[in-house]
């Protein structure tokens, strides 16, 4: 990926999770960062600044919205790209994390917070 398409530090990232990897007080477990094997190594987010939390977070009846700085990202030796796709031009990707990776989602997860819709 190119350089010049990597997320500034200051930026929000939105993460839709399913509501069971959430706490009912609104914080993250760290499965909301896990990868699966269809992400390709690649973790889907949207820029907060290019969207709504209504439209990034879709279903709200399936999903809750979580947001973390792009900095904590960066803090956890990850990247984040502007990946742009038809219908969704706030698209990014979070890269540099590996399958078995427990301690990196953990700390996202973390360093996140729900967005209250």
């Amino acid at each position: 990926m190119e350089e010049n398409k990597l997320v500034g530090n200051e930026e929000w990232l939105y993460r839709r999770a399913y509501l069971k990897y959430m706490y009912p007080n609104g914080s993250a477990t760290s499965r909301a960062f896990k990868l699966r094997p269809k992400d390709d190594g690649q973790l889907s987010v949207d820029i907060a600044s290019l969207t709504s939390p209504e439209v990034s977070i879709g279903d709200q009846l399936k999903f809750g919205l979580l947001k973390i700085k792009n900095e904590s990202v960066i803090q956890c030796e990850l990247k984040t790209y502007f990946d742009a796709v038809p219908g969704n031009q706030a698209h990014a990707l979070i890269v540099g994390m590996e399958m078995e990776d427990e301690v990196k989602p953990a700390l996202l997860a973390e360093g996140s917070q729900r967005v209250w819709l």
